[in-house]
């Protein structure tokens, strides 16, 4: 009986576990399950309703009793689970399937999301897709556990929702509230993006370079064309010249490779093959749709891809070349490529630009694509291939350090021969256009301000003699404590000491949310205790900071004078940037501004700063910044917006302590490109006051030395050295290298001094993962779902390794068909030899003095699979601890459980 609804819910329950939580039907329950069913399904709810509606339907599907699966569909209804209850009747489940996307983007942003929103506002608007009991569950716990709790269970309902229409409600929903950063977290670009990866960076459809106006004039649709200044910075590379094109930001260097692009492949025809490559992800999703845009209006048969990150394990780069005209990479893709053969050589193209060249440095991803080009332009084995024209973007050559006019020069014929080129092109005859549309904001410097240079903490180092596990472990916490209250002094000296409280209160918390030991107890509790000395200094027991007036004064007297003002304030770090927020956003003058923050997307994560910005979630600030309805006036950014990223309509650059070379001085007072724009440098201390003036006259020494070298070619060709780099190359890998001694060594943890592994069972892969063979490892480790699971060069992230002490000793990963293989890092390591008991410590794996065998499938047995069990223990015991904590904490009883 009821076999045919018995089937269907077991076909369906795809549909139905993800939906139904079983205590909303608990009266069904009641009438048709036995009571101990009842209560274990209930049970299991409080630790997993996905668990609890699996056992709850594998339950129901074993009734014979009359008229269940109308009960069943009567309790659905009155519970308004109305999409479900509709579903099941019909059995079609079309519509829960359309919302499917949205529940999957909501799973993948909640760690995120649910730090952005305020639920107690948004219920407001939720009414329509969320049940009564529901919104009082969510209230019920704000009060009781705060927000964050009540955003995670909002998040939870939202995800079970069976109303077609929730994610609708739910964007109206934060719109209406103003929570913009959540908002723009559920709007990736494309919906495919969201079962594949993070949603991506778009620009906007706009003049290439920005609000100053120094892009391009603009034609149909995408296609730019070009100003006379951008035609003569194209001139040489038109006549088939390797250059290095050097023009202010802001001018439209991009214009300029799109028509570079356009003519070449004009000329060579089905010969041609361009690369264009952009050094961080964020420019190569602007750049790329900017190619997209001009080519579709321009000539649409031209054939437009595009790989970054970790889309080149994922795609063949093999047949994205042999299928596509222009492909634009960041440049890690390319050298992973040749590496890999996919490219065997670089004559398979016709024409490479690089974007911000004067990355062509050291171990720069560049310098080794040039290295090989290089390579192969002076061996005598070129056997007449023919080499790709390269061309390269960049707003200063100012690169490396020197002193007088004659280095300058010598630093960039070194740039220069790293690029193959002979000429530097840069705008002389039509300078008056250049400075009609591009503005170089007025440079200066604010020095009177009172010093609070607190110094820096340092770290001692103790020798372990006796106890060595345990005084190790307390070591690493010290160390780490430490590391904090050094940044709260430096957040301390550059904003408030409200904000440095904050900072510290929050970690501190985070310390005692994780199940601390005896010695972060310790520390935690001199924490508490001086908590209140603390509160009273950030409540106005100390003067306010000289910096934050200063710059209150520049941003008030700014606005006075024009309230249209757009403003970018770069600072050193991410805590800082919060920090500076939340100042605005509590000062009566200048919460005007509606600040945002831009940072990069970062590895680490805090409570004050978060987990770094998402590619969506820096365009919806972006956006907010370049909206004319003057959503935010003002962005406050770290490093990640010096360089590349397009910032239309600022007229205001601050620099609040932050200085550096020559190229990034150029970059950032780039990112002004309004006319009569201000780039300000706030600081009191004199050394970086004077190093900015000093990059101040090393940019004319540039200048200077780029004219003389343009004028004497001679000269240019004498310093350039091709040949004699090559010579030094070769004469480096005929060099042997360091031997490394035979013998065992054992890998002790470096945090707590267990042991881990011995080097005997360690193989290297590809030159660079270092993977366990000792099944028993996973004894001495515990392992978690890896938060970002990729692959990279056919080895796949699944899970992230623990020490049981908590430190991070790598991933697990598959390789091919093989599964669970423990890749290790060795900075968390010490490695101890097991004759002499000498330890040393290494940063890097290619520092390590011992041999290593390379890895082969050989060495794996038929039946590796050593983790599937000890994952599960492992899982199990720190779930067990994780609740037995839990009780204890809220139960009030003191002492640790072990």
């Amino acid at each position: 009986m009821y076999e045919l609804e018995k089937s269907n819910l077991q076909r369906c329950s795809k549909y139905v576990i993800p939906i139904l939580r079983p205590s909303y039907v608990k009266g069904f329950m009641t009438t048709y399950l036995q009571p101990e069913v009842s209560e274990r399904i209930l049970s299991e709810e409080s630790k997993s309703v996905t668990a609890a509606a699996q056992v709850f339907l594998d339950q129901v599907c074993l009734l014979d009793a009359l008229g269940w699966y109308q009960a069943l569909l009567d309790a659905l209804e009155a519970e308004d689970y109305k999409g479900l209850c509709e579903a099941l009747k019909g059995w079609d489940f079309q519509t829960l399937e359309s919302t499917k996307l949205h529940r999957v983007l909501l799973d993948r942003i909640e760690p995120r999301f649910t730090k952005l929103i305020k639920p107690r506002d948004l219920l407001l608007h939720l009414g329509d897709c969320l049940r009564k009991r529901e919104c009082e569950e969510i209230l019920a716990i704000e009060n009781l556990k705060g927000p964050i709790a009540a955003a995670e269970r909002l998040t939870d309902c939202l995800k079970r929702s069976d109303k077609q229409n929730w994610f609708k409600l739910l964007k109206s929903a934060l719109y209406s509230c103003e929570l913009t950063e959540a908002l723009q977290l559920l709007e990736p670009d494309t919906g495919s993006s969201v079962l594949h990866s993070l949603p991506v960076l778009m620009a906007p459809t706009k003049e290439l370079g920005g609000g100053g106006g120094g892009g391009g004039e603009k034609s149909r649709g995408g296609e730019k064309k070009m100003r006379e200044y951008q035609r003569e910075l194209a001139e040489p590379v038109f006549q088939g010249k390797n250059t290095v094109i050097c023009a202010p930001t802001g001018c439209g260097k991009t214009v300029v490779a799109l028509a570079i692009c356009e003519q070449h492949l004009k000329v060579k025809g089905k010969g041609a093959k361009v690369v264009f490559m952009a050094t961080k992800v964020d420019v190569f999703n602007q750049q790329y749709k900017l190619f997209q845009e001009h080519f579709q209006e321009k000539d649409p048969d031209i054939r437009i891809d595009g790989l970054c990150g970790n889309q080149g394990d994922q795609l063949s780069m093999k047949v994205v070349m042999e299928n596509n005209d222009i492909i634009v990479l960041t440049p890690q893709i390319l050298v992973n490529a040749m590496a890999q053969g996919e490219v065997p050589s670089l004559s398979c193209f016709s024409l490479l630009i690089l974007d911000e060249c004067h990355n062509t440095t050291g171990k720069h991803p560049y310098n080794i694509i040039m290295t090989s080009y290089l390579d192969a332009k002076l061996s005598t084995e070129q056997n007449g291939q023919h080499l790709p024209q390269i061309v390269g973007l960049t707003a200063s050559v100012g690169i490396g350090s020197f002193k007088n006019q004659s280095e300058a020069e010598n630093n960039i014929c070194q740039l220069c021969a790293s690029l193959d080129s002979r000429i530097i092109s840069t705008i002389h005859t039509n300078t008056d256009e250049l400075q009609s549309y591009v503005h170089t904001p007025d440079k200066e410097s604010l020095s009177s301000i009172e010093n609070r240079d607190y110094g820096s903490q340092k770290v001692l180092q103790l020798k372990d003699q006796e106890e060595e596990s345990r005084v190790c472990r307390a070591l690493y916490n010290y160390t780490e404590h430490l590391r904090k209250y050094n940044d709260a002094l430096i957040i301390n000296e550059d904003a408030r000491t409200k904000d440095a409280l904050e900072y510290l209160s929050s970690f501190i918390q985070q310390v005692k949310n994780a199940g601390h030991d005896e010695t972060e107890r310790q520390l935690t509790a001199y924490f508490d205790g001086q908590q209140g000395v603390l509160r009273g200094l950030s409540s106005g027991g100390q003067k306010e900071n000289p910096k934050l007036d200063m710059l209150q004064y520049i941003l008030e007297e700014q606005y006075r004078q024009n309230d249209e003002t757009k403003s970018v304030l770069f600072v050193r770090t991410r805590a800082l940037a919060d920090a500076l927020k939340s100042w605005m956003e509590e000062s009566d003058s200048l919460k005007f501004l509606k600040p945002g923050v831009l940072i990069g997307r970062g590895r680490k994560s805090s409570q004050l700063t978060g987990s770094g910005m998402t590619l969506n979630s820096k365009k919806g600030v972006l956006d907010s910044f370049k909206s004319f309805d003057n959503q935010s006036k003002i962005l406050i950014a770290t490093s990640v917006a010096d360089e590349g990223i397009d910032i239309p309509q600022c007229n205001l650059v601050l620099m609040y302590e932050y200085v550096g070379n020559v190229v990034k001085m150029v970059q950032v007072r780039g990112r002004g490109r309004a006319q009569g724009s201000k780039c300000i440098l706030v600081s009191d201390k004199k050394d970086r006051i004077d190093k900015e003036k000093h990059n101040m006259e090393k940019e004319k020494i540039v200048e200077r030395a780029i004219r003389n070298l343009q004028d004497t070619p001679t000269e240019m060709l004498r310093k350039v050295f091709q040949r004699g780099d090559k010579v030094c190359r070769d004469m480096v890998k005929m060099v042997p290298e360091r031997p490394r001694t035979e013998g065992s060594y054992q890998l002790l943890c470096s945090k707590c001094k267990k042991h881990s592994c011995y080097t005997d069972d360690i193989r290297v892969l590809q030159d660079s993962h270092h993977i366990v063979l000792d099944p028993t490892l996973f004894s001495r480790a515990r392992t978690e779902p890896h938060p970002k699971p990729k692959g990279f060069m056919g080895l796949v992230k699944t899970r992230k390794l623990f020490c049981h002490c908590g430190l991070d000793w790598g991933i697990v990963a598959s390789y091919l068909s093989i599964q669970n293989l423990p890749v290790l890092k060795i900075e968390s390591f010490v490695v101890k030899n097991c004759v002499t008991e000498q330890q040393r410590y290494y940063r890097k794996w290619r520092d390590v003095t011992f041999s290593m065998k390379t890895f082969e499938l050989t060495d794996i047995a038929d039946s590796w699979n050593p983790c599937d069990l000890a994952i599960v223990t492992s899982t199990l015991k720190f779930a067990l601890l994780n609740v037995w904590t839990s009780v204890l904490t809220s139960s009030g009883t003191q002492g640790s459980f072990r």
